[in-house]
C-alpha cells in the first residue's frame, strides 16, 4: 500500500476506526457478557435461594406453632385434628427441602447447610413425633386419673362414714382404740393424697412416695388390729380397705397414676426444651442459609458494578483514542487535497474563460497529480482540434455559396411544380366532396344497420324472457300439483279422525248403558254410576279435542285450495304474457325487414358517387402526367446539389470525428 495516495490513506484511516470499534465492541460484549452472567445467578440462584430460605423458615415456624396449638389442647378428642394440621405442614416443609436438595446438589456451600439443616429437621422430627405421642398418652392418663380421683373421693366419704359409723357403736375400750387408730390412718393418708393431687413438680412428688412409703407399714398395721379386735367390722370394711390400699400403695393406683403423670409431664417439658433447641438451631442455621445467598448476591452484584465502571473507563478511552486518530487522518487528508486542488480550480477557470494558454504546474505523485497530467493533456488536444475546425469552417462556407445557387435555380422550377399542383388540389377538393357523400351514405348505412343489430338483439333478448316465463310456468304448475296431492293427504286424515270420532261414541254409548244398569242395581248408592259418569265426560272431551283437530284440518284444505288457485291463476298469467311478448317479436323482425330495405336504396347511392369519383380521378391523372414532366426537370438540378451536399457531408464527418475524441455529458448542447 502506497502511503502517499490519498485512497490508500482513507481506507487506512477506515481500517483503524473500524479496528477500533470492532475492539470497543469485543470489550463491551465481554463485560456485557459478565455482568448478565452475574445477574442471571442473582435472579436464578440468589434471589430464589433467599426466597426459599424465608419459606423454609416460614414453614418451620408453621410447623413450631401447629406444635404449641396441640400442646395447648385439653381433651384428647382435640387431638386428632391438630395432629393432622402438625403432619401437613411437615409435608410442606420437606417439599420445601427438596427443592433444596435439587440447589444443593449444584452448590458446594449452599450443600453443606443444607445436610446441616437437613440434619436438625430429622432430630427436630423424632423429638416432635415422641412429643406428640407423649401427649396424647398425658392426656389421655390425666382424663383417666382425673376420673379415678372423682371414685378415690367417693371411696374416702364412705370409708369414713363407715369407721365414724362403727365407732359410735363400739363400746369396748381396745375396739375404740383401735378404730381411732384405723380412722386416723386413713385421714392420714388421705390427707397426704389430696395434697399429691395438688402438685406438679417431681421432686415433691417423689417426698411424697417416700412418705407413703412409710405410712404403708402403720397402715397395714392398724388393719391387722382392726381384723383381731373386730373380725366383723373389717369383713364389713376389708373391700373399702383393700380398695383404699389399692389406690394409695399401688403403681396402678389413683395416687401412683397421678406421679406417673407428674413424671410424665415432666418429660413433656423437657422434650419441649430440646424442641425449642432444635428451631433456635434449625432457625440459625436457615438465617447462615439466607445469609450466604444475600452475601452471594451482593458478592456478585459489587463484581457486576467493578466490571462495568472497567468497561466505561475502558469505552471512554477508546472513544477519545477514536476521535483523536478520527483528527489526525482527516487532517493529514484535506492537506494532501486543499493545495492541489487549488491549483486545479485556477486553471479550470481560465480553460472556462476561453484561455488555453495556461497549464497546471503539479508534480506530486498521487490521483491529483495524475489528474494534473491528463487536464493538460486534454487541453493540448483541445487546442488542436480547434484549429482544424476553423480550416474547415472556412472550405464549408465555399461550399454554402455554391448551393446557394442551385437552390435559386430549384426555386423557379419549383413555382411551375406549384401552379401544377394548384390543379391537383382542384382536383382533388371534387373527389373530397365525393368521398363525403361516399362516406355519408355509409355512415347512415352503419346507422340503419346498428339499428336493425339492435332491434333483433331486443328480440332475441324477448325470447329469452319468453323461455324463463314457461320456466316459471312449469315450476308453477308443478307446486299446483304437490298442493292437491297435500290436499289428499290431508283428506286422509280427515278419515281416520272421523274413525276415531266414531268409535268413541260406541264407547260412549256402551259407558251410558253401563251407567244406566249400575244406576238400577245401586239405586242411591249408586257409587257405580259415577265411575261410569267420570268416564263419559272423558270421552265426551276426547270428542271435543278430535271435533277441534277436524276444524283444523278443514281450515288447512281450504287454505291449500286457495293457493292452488292462486298459482293456476299466475300460470295463466304468465302465458297471456309470452303471447304478447311473441307478438312484439313479430312486430320486431317486420322492422328489421324494412331497416334491410332502407340498406338497399343507400348502395344504390353509394355505386352513383362511385361512378363520379372514376371521372375526377382520370383528370387527376393527366394533371400528374404534367407534374411529372417538371420533377424530370427537378432531378437533373438536385443531382447537383446532391454533389455539394457529399462534400458537404464529409467536412461535416471529419469535424464529427475531431468532436468525438470528447465524452460528453448528458447535459451537454
Amino acid at each position: 500500500m502506497q502511503l502517499n495516495l490519498i485512497v490508500s490513506r482513507v481506507y487506512l484511516g477506515f481500517f483503524i476506526l473500524i479496528f477500533i470499534m470492532l475492539f470497543s465492541a469485543v470489550v463491551l460484549l465481554k463485560g456485557n457478557e459478565e455482568i448478565n452472567a452475574n445477574l442471571e445467578f442473582m435472579t436464578q440462584e440468589s434471589t430464589p435461594l433467599m426466597l426459599g430460605s424465608g419459606e423454609l423458615t416460614i414453614s418451620f415456624l408453621n410447623i413450631n406453632r401447629s406444635l404449641n396449638s396441640y400442646l395447648s389442647a385439653m381433651y384428647v378428642d382435640e387431638l386428632d385434628s391438630l395432629r393432622e394440621a402438625v403432619h401437613a405442614n411437615i409435608q410442606l416443609y420437606e417439599k420445601k427441602l427438596d427443592w433444596f436438595e435439587i440447589i444443593a446438589s449444584k452448590d458446594a456451600d449452599v450443600s453443606l447447610r443444607f445436610h446441616r439443616i437437613k440434619e436438625t429437621s430429622i432430630e427436630s422430627f423424632r423429638n416432635i413425633t415422641q412429643v406428640l405421642e407423649s401427649y396424647s398418652r398425658y392426656l389421655e392418663l390425666r382424663e383417666q386419673n382425673i376420673d379415678q380421683q372423682s371414685l378415690f373421693q367417693s371411696l374416702a366419704i364412705q370409708l369414713n362414714s363407715n369407721l365414724l359409723g362403727n365407732l359410735a357403736k363400739t363400746t369396748g375400750h381396745q375396739e375404740r382404740e383401735v378404730v381411732e387408730v384405723l380412722l386416723t390412718q386413713v385421714g392420714l393418708l388421705l390427707g397426704e393424697a389430696n395434697e399429691t393431687f395438688s402438685l406438679q413438680d417431681v421432686m415433691e412428688t417423689r417426698g411424697i412416695a417416700r412418705r407413703f412409703n412409710g405410712r404403708k407399714e402403720r397402715f397395714d398395721e392398724a388393719i391387722l388390729a382392726l381384723k383381731s379386735s373386730s373380725p366383723s367390722f373389717f369383713q364389713q370394711s376389708e373391700a373399702s380397705l383393700t380398695l383404699l390400699e389399692h389406690h394409695i400403695f399401688s403403681p396402678n393406683g389413683v395416687v401412683g397414676q397421678h406421679l406417673t403423670i407428674v413424671e410424665l409431664y415432666e418429660q413433656l417439658q423437657r422434650q419441649r426444651e430440646s424442641i425449642k433447641k432444635d428451631i433456635d438451631t434449625q432457625l440459625d442455621n436457615m438465617d447462615a442459609l439466607s445469609a450466604y445467598a444475600a452475601q452471594t448476591a451482593e458478592q456478585r452484584y459489587l463484581e457486576s458494578s467493578a466490571r462495568a465502571e472497567k468497561t466505561l473507563i475502558l469505552l471512554t478511552i477508546i472513544s477519545l483514542l477514536s476521535i483523536i486518530m478520527a483528527l489526525l487522518i482527516g487532517f493529514s487528508i484535506a492537506n494532501m487535497i486543499r493545495k492541489p486542488s487549488q491549483r486545479l480550480q485556477e486553471v479550470l477557470d481560465k480553460v472556462a474563460s476561453k484561455d488555453l494558454t495556461q497549464r497546471i504546474q503539479l508534480s506530486t505523485k498521487n490521483e491529483l497529480g495524475w489528474v494534473a497530467t491528463k487536464v493538460n493533456l486534454v487541453i493540448d488536444d483541445l487546442s488542436h482540434i480547434i484549429k482544424q475546425i476553423r480550416g474547415a469552417a472556412t472550405q464549408l462556407n465555399d461550399a454554402s455559396l455554391e448551393n446557394q445557387q442551385t437552390s435559386e435555380a430549384l426555386n423557379r422550377t419549383i413555382g411551375e411544380q406549384t401552379s401544377q399542383t394548384a390543379l391537383i388540389a382542384t382536383a382533388m377538393e371534387e373527389i373530397e366532396s365525393a368521398v363525403h357523400n361516399i362516406a355519408c351514405s355509409a355512415n347512415q348505412t352503419l346507422s340503419i344497420v346498428t339499428t336493425a343489430v339492435v332491434d333483433s338483439t331486443s328480440g332475441q333478448a324477448m325470447m329469452q324472457e319468453n323461455v324463463q316465463r314457461l320456466d316459471h310456468l312449469s315450476q308453477r304448475l308443478n307446486d299446483s300439483t304437490q298442493t292437491i296431492q297435500r290436499l289428499e293427504c290431508e283428506c286422509v286424515g280427515i278419515e281416520s279422525i272421523l274413525d276415531v270420532i266414531s268409535g268413541i261414541s260406541e264407547q260412549t254409548n256402551l259407558l251410558a248403558l253401563n251407567a244406566a244398569i249400575e244406576a238400577a242395581r245401586a239405586g242411591e248408592q249408586g257409587r257405580g254410576f259415577s265411575v261410569v259418569a267420570d268416564e263419559v265426560r272423558v270421552l265426551a272431551a276426547k270428542t271435543t279435542a278430535s271435533t277441534q283437530e277436524i276444524q283444523h284440518k278443514i281450515e288447512q284444505l281450504q287454505n291449500r285450495a286457495a293457493l292452488a288457485v292462486k298459482q293456476m291463476t299466475a300460470c295463466v298469467g304468465d302465458m297471456s304474457h309470452c303471447i304478447a311478448q311473441t307478438h312484439d317479436v313479430s312486430l320486431s323482425l317486420s322492422h328489421v325487414h324494412g331497416q334491410l330495405n332502407q340498406i338497399e336504396d343507400r348502395s344504390h347511392q353509394i355505386a352513383s358517387a362511385t361512378t363520379q369519383h372514376q371521372l375526377v380521378a382520370e383528370e387527376v391523372t393527366h394533371t400528374v402526367s404534367q407534374i411529372q414532366t417538371l420533377a424530370n426537370q427537378n432531378l437533373l438540378r438536385s443531382q447537383q446539389l446532391t454533389e455539394h451536399s457529399q462534400r458537404l457531408e464529409r467536412m461535416a464527418e471529419h469535424q464529427s470525428r475531431l468532436t468525438e475524441l470528447f465524452k460528453l455529458s448528458d447535459n451537454t448542447q
